[in-house]
């Protein structure tokens, strides 16, 4: 019993805590989701790409600064990373379109 007890305590130390992200702030290109209430976000870093919801909606394609909170539950947009914007911003620049696959 007492192998038990241990191989247990290693395995939970072994397991690594689920990453969640709790704010955001990221710039990146605006894009189309596979649901049309959706866009998503590719930041300039590539480090992510982000899904979103908001009125009114950016333009496709242009770049914004968004800020906002990871999505507690499950997200609408089935792509991404579901944020719950604060706030979105346009930079004024725009983004070459993604290529036709």
């Amino acid at each position: 019993m007492p192998a038990l007890a241990l191989l247990s305590l290693l395995l939970m130390a072994q397991q690594k805590p689920k990453f969640e992200i709790q704010e955001v702030r990221a710039t990146g290109c605006v894009r189309p989701a596979a649901d049309s209430r959706c866009l998503l976000l590719e930041p300039l870093d590539g480090s992510a790409i982000y899904s979103f919801t908001t009125a009114p909606k950016p333009a496709l394609n242009s770049v914004i600064t968004i800020q906002g909170k990871s999505h507690q539950g499950r997200g609408g947009c089935k792509q991404g990373i579901p944020i719950d914007l604060t706030d979105w911003q346009p930079t004024g620049e725009m983004c070459p379109a993604p290529k036709s696959k």
